[in-house]
């Protein structure tokens, strides 16, 4: 597998993110995109919701390898793990406005 992470939408929120491994694999972890964080991060279209899950991938990289994840992650899940998510995910999509909830 290449270098860079790629997801697909499924249904109803849900994700299948494909992730590099170090050894050069593939890692495939399902997400959902919980409508609480979305909506913290001012995601209202499925567009929207797929830059989220491309953003995540990127945030979660960035902090441990992905043979290091769950198989499963609901973004409520990495909201509460990681005390800057929502507010470094804002600057990434471009949503810095300071919103109530978070």
């Amino acid at each position: 597998m290449s270098g860079e992470a790629t997801t697909e939408a499924l249904d109803n929120h849900s994700f299948l993110m494909h992730l590099p491994d170090p050894d050069g694999d593939a890692v495939d972890i399902r997400v959902y995109a919980s409508p609480d964080v979305l909506g913290h991060l001012g995601a209202v279209t499925p567009a929207d919701e797929y830059q989220v899950v491309l953003a995540t991938a990127a945030y979660l990289l960035a902090r441990q390898r992905a043979d290091e994840l769950p198989s499963f992650l609901e973004l409520d899940d990495v909201a509460a793990a990681y005390e800057g998510y929502i507010e470094e995910l804002r600057g990434r999509l471009g949503t810095g406005e300071q919103q109530s909830g978070k």
